[in-house]
């Protein structure tokens, strides 16, 4: 069984879906999932989860099965040397591999260009 820290474009991507079988979150769903406390917070930051019920209610039934990783000082440390060192990184995305590094997780995206600079970082 593979770790894995999913980035939030892969989660967002299965919330969308109408063929949620075909997404690459339901097609890892048989491995350990983590979501950083970054991607928690981005997906509560979309409007329509706080205007219908049922998109809130899809959200939560979806994160009930994800462990979700809290900041650390560690965490923080390595995401700043990440943007500094990375031309061109956000800062969330240097948070979300920092959280991977250190917790030695795979990240899993949908979004390749925004974490292939990064050095240590294992993406699946």
């Amino acid at each position: 069984m593979k770790r894995l820290l999913l980035d939030t474009s892969v989660v967002i991507d299965f919330l969308r879906r109408p063929d949620k079988e075909n997404s690459l979150f339901y097609k890892l769903t048989d491995e350990e999932l983590f979501i950083s406390i970054i991607t928690h917070t981005e997906l509560y930051a979309g409007k329509s989860i706080w205007e219908k019920i049922e998109v809130k209610k899809t959200v939560e039934r979806t994160l009930s099965g994800l462990q979700i990783i809290s900041l650390s000082p560690d965490i923080s440390k390595k995401a700043g040397y990440i943007k500094v060192h990375n031309q061109g990184v956000s800062l969330i995305d240097a948070i979300i591999a920092a959280t991977a590094i250190k917790h030695s997780l795979l990240l899993s995206t949908l979004n390749l260009k925004d974490f292939e600079k990064i050095n240590d970082l294992k993406i699946i």
